[in-house]
């Protein structure tokens, strides 16, 4: 009998490891996945304006959460407002889209 309750006391031993592997897990998992954004650095948006021909730039917003939704590609990590002056000499307000290591900046217009 003994023997059995022992056994038994392994198994729950077993599962409350799993569960909170499970509550430390998910939470870090979810906040790399939705907010990797935060690690974002604005200067692969100024490359990427750069690259085209802008100038003046000056980013006036950072957003990383849900960007997906607002306005950029659901892989990307972060969107950048800049606002610069665009190849044509005139200003412009535009998004950069940014993804966190492997990925460049997208410019979209607003």
């Amino acid at each position: 009998m003994a023997h059995k309750q022992e056994a038994m006391m392994k198994v729950q031993k077993g599962r409350d490891y799993f569960l909170w592997f499970i509550v430390i897990l998910f939470p870090v998992a979810f906040f790399f996945g939705a907010c990797r954004g935060v690690f974002a650095s604005e200067d692969a948006a100024i490359t990427a304006l750069e690259a085209q021909g802008y100038s003046d730039i000056q980013i006036v917003d950072h957003a990383w959460f849900a960007v997906g939704f607002r306005g950029c590609d659901e892989k990307d990590a972060a969107r950048f407002t800049a606002k610069a002056t665009n190849p044509a000499g005139k200003a412009a307000e535009v998004y950069v889209c940014t993804g966190v290591i492997f990925k460049g900046g997208t410019i979209r217009g607003m």
